[in-house]
């Protein structure tokens, strides 16, 4: 009886590890210690993403002081120019969380005077959950 029920727990255990492991997300401060202010170079935040990996379920974390920054997130061609013409969503209440809920390409920016001509701008693509076999 204690040999089944040792059985039943192992079985159990491996069960409630493959879901978490397939439910699992990141969370992703961006731009690490940096946080979401000013860079160093207009490309920081391009070299910071490019080497991560990005799925549904994922957050990025902006961590910012209110009144210092925003996240504006915008569709490809706002990015491409600075401007918030076809704002998606804004926050401004510092250390503000967006949870990438669909495969494709985000884009993000701080609107505060000239701090996304400098580089202070984001663009990540999501993946989809690998599918489980």
């Amino acid at each position: 009886m204690a040999k089944n029920m040792n059985l039943n727990f192992l079985i159990f255990a491996m069960i409630g590890c493959i879901i978490f492991v397939s439910v699992s997300s990141t969370t992703h401060i961006v731009g690490d210690s940096l946080g979401w202010s000013m860079p160093n170079y207009i490309g920081y935040f391009e070299d910071w993403s490019k080497n991560k990996t990005f799925v549904v379920g994922d957050t990025l974390v902006f961590q910012y002081n209110p009144g210092m920054s925003t996240v504006v997130q915008v569709d490809k061609n706002d990015y491409g120019n600075c401007t918030s013409r076809n704002t998606i969503q804004t926050y401004f209440r510092g250390n503000s969380s967006v949870v990438l809920d669909k495969p494709g390409d985000f884009y993000f920016f701080c609107s505060v005077g000239k701090r996304c001509e400098a580089g202070q701008k984001l663009w990540v693509n999501v993946q989809g959950k690998p599918s489980s076999q």
